[in-house]
């Protein structure tokens, strides 16, 4: 079995905070930054990357811009954070604006965006489908929580030339017919559609080395959702798969640094 020092290892989905509130894990012990960046390292990750979570106010933009901020100042302070940032859906120009700000910052990466967490409005509304287009303009990468198939349809089929990593495969069983199989086979049958393994479905054995078949790795991505999950987890669970090292390198960082231009 390999070991993290094997790997560089990007964690290409984790919620970093600021303050004790942006601690969104149910039994977070960390309550700083400090520790947060200090369990990241304990785990074996090299660099982390994503946006940081706290709910406001829904219709008032100052709430995304303030997040924004928060993790502009966190990239500033610690080297090892690849700053995510947040849109809305209900404030089209001000998001458009925003991409351009950051993006003069260096921020490519937008999200994970959370619609049920901060009301943005799904993935398909018109004022979400205006900004991704923007988005995809400006040579940014959506990370998307959660993603329905009406949506993923939807976003291929409106925005093809944006790249979009969806969020957490989820369980093989799905009411909606729209389970982490469905989920898969969708991100192998389209281009710029990629998947983070972050949440529910590493923990059924056997998950990457089925997915790696179906898609290739070069489709997926390595994150934890940490601290909503266990960096240490998802790592030591990634690394328990049957890949080879070559997939391994893919998977860890080699997919996320292309797709970044790092």
């Amino acid at each position: 079995m390999f070991k993290p020092e094997d790997f560089e290892i990007i964690d290409m989905h984790v919620h970093p905070l600021e303050t004790p509130s942006q601690a969104i894990g149910a039994y977070t012990p960390e309550k700083s930054m400090d520790e947060f960046d200090a369990e990241m390292r304990r785990a074996g990750v090299d660099r982390y990357a994503g946006c940081v979570a706290e709910k406001g106010d829904p219709d008032d933009f100052k709430w995304i811009e303030h997040l924004n901020r928060t993790a502009l100042r966190l990239r500033d302070r610690f080297p090892h954070y690849i700053p995510g940032i947040h849109v809305h859906g209900s404030f089209v120009d001000e998001s458009c604006a925003e991409l351009h700000k950051m993006k003069a910052e260096g921020v490519k990466l937008v999200g994970e965006l959370i619609p049920y967490f901060l009301g943005t409005g799904a993935f398909d509304s018109p004022g979400m489908l205006e900004i991704f287009r923007e988005m995809a303009k400006l040579g940014m990468v959506a990370n998307l929580h959660h993603v329905t198939q009406q949506e993923a349809e939807t976003l291929v089929r409106e925005v093809p030339q944006l790249v979009k990593i969806f969020a957490h495969p989820g369980e093989p069983w799905s009411s909606e017919n729209w389970g982490a199989f469905e989920r898969m086979q969708f991100v192998a049958d389209h281009d710029n559609v990629y998947m983070d393994i972050s949440g529910t479905g590493l923990f059924r054995w056997n998950f990457l080395r089925h997915f790696v078949d179906l898609c290739g790795a070069e489709k997926i991505l390595y994150g934890s959702d940490m601290p909503t999950c266990s960096a240490g987890m998802n790592l030591y669970g990634t690394l328990f798969e049957h890949l080879t090292r070559e997939e391994f390198e893919l998977v860890l960082a080699g997919n996320f640094k292309r797709i970044m231009g790092i």
